[in-house]
């Protein structure tokens, strides 16, 4: 069975390691390693606010990653992030 991945995953594959996460979204570097985890608010690996979701969409924009709403939403199969991570990088956009 294919694995779903959490919108804090697919921010791990696509953008940058967790302890970047959490300085994108204005945060210290640590924060966003307790997004792994449920709380009363929200589920395990979701993202805690719409606030943030913005920041990491806007952070992926400029540098031609990937990432859509949907994946902050609802996370994605493993198989979608291998392949947009295996695809090249958009046409005038350098690769980091």
């Amino acid at each position: 069975m294919a694995r779903h991945l959490t919108p804090i995953q697919v921010c791990e594959r696509l953008i940058a390691p967790i302890e970047e996460i959490g300085p994108i979204c204005g945060d210290h570097a640590k924060t966003a390693y307790n997004w792994r985890y449920p709380s009363g608010a929200r589920d395990a690996g979701d993202i805690p606010s719409a606030r943030k979701m913005r920041r990491l969409l806007a952070y992926a924009a400029a540098r031609g990653i990937p990432l859509t709403a949907d994946h902050l939403i609802w996370g994605a199969p493993e198989a979608e992030i291998e392949a947009l991570t295996a695809a090249p990088a958009p046409e005038g956009m350098a690769a980091e």
